[in-house]
């Protein structure tokens, strides 16, 4: 597996096993969130959050099933894929379907594990900005 060295922190390389372990962490800490809220403080729809959790996989390989007569990926896909595997655009997803249902969606957390645990295995984005 290939992290590609200047994602990330400028710091800290992405592929570290400090960067690595942050992520875990926090996978570890969403895991127990939500098993302790499944538990203990009103449940948490288990379906639902692991539809969530397959959520940025499926519309990140959505590109490749649009081309795949061509056999190959897309100059947008990978663009597609860093919009779905952002914890930005998770935050701004959750935020706006708090606002809009007026509470919060806590299965959306599955996505939000799905992205740190790529993290912690060291899965990065796939399109990077070019440096000026």
């Amino acid at each position: 597996m290939t992290v590609k060295k200047d994602f990330g922190p400028g710091f800290l390389e992405a592929g570290s096993r400090l960067y690595r372990a942050e992520y875990g962490a926090i996978s570890l800490a969403i895991l127990g969130y939500l098993v302790w809220r499944g538990l203990f403080a009103g449940g948490v729809d288990v379906l639902q959050t692991v539809l969530w959790a397959l959520f940025a996989d499926l519309v990140a390989f959505m590109p490749i099933g649009l081309s795949s007569k061509r056999r190959e990926w897309p100059n947008w896909g990978a663009y597609l894929y860093d919009a779905v595997h952002n914890v930005i655009t998770w935050g701004l997803a959750f935020i706006a379907v708090w606002i809009i249902f007026r509470v919060p969606s806590w299965p959306m957390f599955g996505w939000l594990g799905h992205i740190t645990v790529d993290r912690t295995v060291g899965y990065g984005l796939r399109k990077l900005p070019e440096k000026s």
